[in-house]
């Protein structure tokens, strides 16, 4: 049997919405190394809408982005999901 890794963005305080914050070059690099060890995501529905309507552009390079996030919407594009 395979390794499931969890993750959650979480803030002190408890809040998980994504708007409420940005996360840093620090927190990009922490999950772009960890998402080099799984073999693929899993996402929710509205997670996978979410994350669908904004990160393969940054990896295409339609949007611009510091080279930390292009980074890790490179390689989530390689990731199955």
């Amino acid at each position: 049997m395979g390794l499931l890794t969890f993750c959650l963005n979480l803030t002190l305080d408890g809040c998980v919405d994504h708007q409420e914050g940005i996360a840093d070059d620090e927190t990009h690099t922490f999950f772009t190394r960890l998402m080099s060890e799984a073999g693929a995501m899993l996402w929710g529905r509205v997670t996978y809408e979410m994350m669908e309507s904004h990160w393969p552009a940054v990896a295409r390079g339609e949007v611009a982005a510091p080279p930390v996030q292009r980074e890790w919407a490179v390689m989530l594009e390689a990731k199955p999901k």
